[in-house]
């Protein structure tokens, strides 16, 4: 009998660079190896970039739902690793993912980015990590994939669930699904 625990993690993948498919499938291969199982993922989504220059190649997005015995740090960490081994930038130039940060006005293009949405209910805020997203209720590119996946799931701070929140959000920029063969 083991005494870990595990944990439903929901995670956000996206990539605006080169071949998005393939960024987001390799992440998701890393992802089944350093963090935990696959349990469930989103069709892939194509939108307009949130808060950058209007002619940002638009990004890819796709949603995760990984079960895991690892801690939101230690998957933080393996974001990192994954990141950086997909993006090659050096350590110095690695994207701080403080997700509590609102004062971001501009991001940059990237071939991988990853950010954990939830992690079971739990809510956390510290200088380094804020669980949910601080942001999702305001972006459609995260609500659409992630109420494909689980519209009945319950935002641990406003108590209504991501479709509900969905219905609600002024996001007006365009997303569509994205069918492959």
């Amino acid at each position: 009998m083991s005494l870990l625990k595990e944990h439903n993690v929901f995670l956000l993948q996206g990539s605006n660079k080169e071949n998005r498919k393939k960024y987001l499938d390799e992440s998701l291969v890393l992802i089944s190896k350093k963090i935990g199982k696959i349990i469930q993922k989103s069709s892939y989504f194509e939108s307009e970039a949130w808060s950058m220059n209007k002619d940002t190649y638009p990004f890819y997005n796709r949603a995760l739902h990984v079960k895991t015995f690892y801690s939101p740090i230690d998957i933080l960490e393996k974001i990192y690793d994954i990141e950086f081994f997909i993006n090659k930038k050096s350590i110095m130039n690695k994207k701080v993912k403080d997700q509590s940060s609102q004062n971001k006005k501009f991001y940059k293009d990237r071939k991988i980015d990853i950010d954990i949405l939830f992690y079971d209910q739990i809510i956390i805020h510290s200088s380094i990590l804020t669980i949910p997203h601080s942001l999702l209720h305001l972006r459609k590119f995260v609500l659409v994939p992630m109420c494909e996946i689980l519209p009945k799931k319950y935002h641990p701070i406003f108590n209504i669930t991501l479709l509900e929140i969905l219905g609600v959000c002024e996001d007006k920029l365009k997303i569509k699904k994205i069918l492959f063969n």
